[in-house]
């Protein structure tokens, strides 16, 4: 269109006027290198054969006769023909660098996408870091155990951990000596009430030149196996207890009968006060010995389940009817929450011996008085029941003991009673978590399946196991 225009405007301006159509005639290379734009060397050089096709009879009704002026002009126009098929091929040139480019980007996209997939396709969580400890990529499963909403990137990895500094030490150094991390422990900073422990590990990352650019740390998700290891060690320490336990109480109950025998006799023979008042000590105490022996008995010979298919918010409320007298003594105040109530397979006495060991624990650790709250709630497959005091708290390195026989922070325990609890909640086939912090309180969470394994009906053949 351009160029029939620029034409139109050589045949109607007058012949004499030479200087415009040496104006219009420069016209022309502007759709020529637009053609070749748009089309490529093919719309270049189809303009530019228009060009000439349109032009070329203007020059001979112009000069009338073929001289010198016209050959020049037509050499001029042959400058058509070059500039248009330079700047054709140019463009077809600059085409199919872009087209290779654009080809390079989305195989690196594919790439990058597919290697992320792969990432994302691993159980545990990869993070590359640089030198500076900051997070250049993640894969989904980290974000996961990081508990990372939004984007990562460029924040410190050490910042998601409980202990920043140890875990920014140990980074550095192993960056600095470019040597690996193997099965470092320790546990994730999460909003959460239980903590995650993991195990790190972390190798050099290195780019083409072997030069250190950061590393890549894997992190394996290990609580589960934590509690697993911590489950095994204390049934094999109830398990060797109970034998030693079982060997020896029938050996010295014997004798302490024997004790208290001769003392009753000697009481109702005593004249002398003393005597008496000392006697009834010597009885007392062994009563006591006894008690702790018949708690061992109780803690060594095999227990007789009578599972029944019971409601657990009826356990807990004569639970709390039992407790309600000993609370009120030590002033502590409970507040039981039925979030949800289920119907499961248990020996509810033996449960309700459990929550009662919990519960007492729970309202001596408040000497002065408190909150005690306990709620009741349905999480998947299992039944958790929490018991949350205001007490004096457990310090972490005692968390692990306090559930392993005789272990105790009492003056008179015997450190039996949460071992009991322990084995019940074992029998049921679920599992207890603690945690605990000094002068705030303690947490205890039961986790009872709400299936039993083998099913209801297996459970309704063996009302009476073991």
């Amino acid at each position: 269109m351009s160029i029939a225009v620029i034409t139109l405007l050589h045949y109607f301006t007058t012949s004499y006027i030479w200087g415009f159509h040496d104006f219009y005639r420069r016209l022309y290379y502007i759709p020529i290198i637009l053609a070749a734009f748009k089309f490529g060397l093919k719309g270049a050089m189809l303009s530019t054969l228009a060009v000439v096709v349109l032009y070329a009879p203007h020059l001979l009704i112009y000069f009338g006769r073929i001289n010198i002026e016209v050959i020049n002009q037509f050499l001029e126009i042959s400058m058509f023909l070059i500039v248009g098929a330079i700047t054709g091929a140019l463009v077809e040139s600059e085409s199919k660098v872009r087209r290779l480019l654009e080809v390079q980007i989305m195989r690196l996209t594919d790439l990058e996408n597919y290697t992320q997939n792969i990432l994302d396709s691993i159980l545990n969580g990869v993070v590359a870091i640089d030198k500076n400890m900051l997070i250049h990529s993640i894969n989904r499963e980290g974000k996961s155990l990081l508990n990372i909403k939004g984007e990562a990137e460029r924040t410190y990895i050490y910042d998601y951990f409980e202990n920043p500094g140890e875990i920014k030490n140990v980074m550095a150094e192993a960056i600095g000596k470019e040597t690996t991390i193997q099965g470092y422990e320790t546990r994730i900073l999460k909003e959460q009430e239980k903590k995650t422990i993991i195990k790190i590990h972390g190798y050099p990352l290195k780019n083409i030149l072997n030069r250190m650019e950061g590393m890549v740390i894997v992190m394996e998700d290990i609580t589960e196996v934590k509690r697993l290891e911590n489950q095994i060690r204390r049934v094999e320490k109830l398990s060797a207890v109970g034998e030693l336990a079982s060997g020896i109480a029938h050996e010295i109950r014997n004798p302490l009968g024997i004790i208290k025998t001769i003392c009753q006799i000697m009481r109702k023979d005593a004249v002398d006060a003393d005597t008496r008042e000392g006697l009834e000590i010597i009885e007392a105490e062994v009563d006591r010995a006894n008690r702790v022996i018949q708690e061992l008995l109780d803690f060594a010979k095999p227990s007789v389940f009578h599972y029944r298919l019971q409601s657990m918010d009826r356990i807990i409320m004569d639970v709390l009817r039992i407790t309600k007298k000993y609370a009120e003594q030590y002033k502590v105040k409970v507040d039981y929450q039925c979030m949800d109530d289920s119907m499961v397979y248990v020996d509810a006495d033996k449960l309700k011996q459990a929550f009662v060991n919990i519960i007492i624990n729970d309202i001596q650790a408040m000497p002065e008085g408190g909150n005690l709250c306990i709620k009741l709630q349905v999480e998947e497959d299992w039944i958790k029941i929490s018991f949350i005091d205001e007490g004096i708290g457990i310090e972490k390195e005692k968390l692990e003991k306090i559930f392993e026989p005789f272990y105790t922070n009492k003056e008179k325990g015997t450190g039996l009673g949460l071992a009991i609890t322990h084995r019940i909640i074992e029998e049921h086939k679920g599992y207890i978590e603690i945690e605990s912090e000094i002068h705030r309180g303690t947490q205890i969470d039961i986790f009872l399946p709400k299936h039993p394994r083998g099913g209801a009906e297996d459970v309704k053949k063996n009302l009476d196991c073991r």
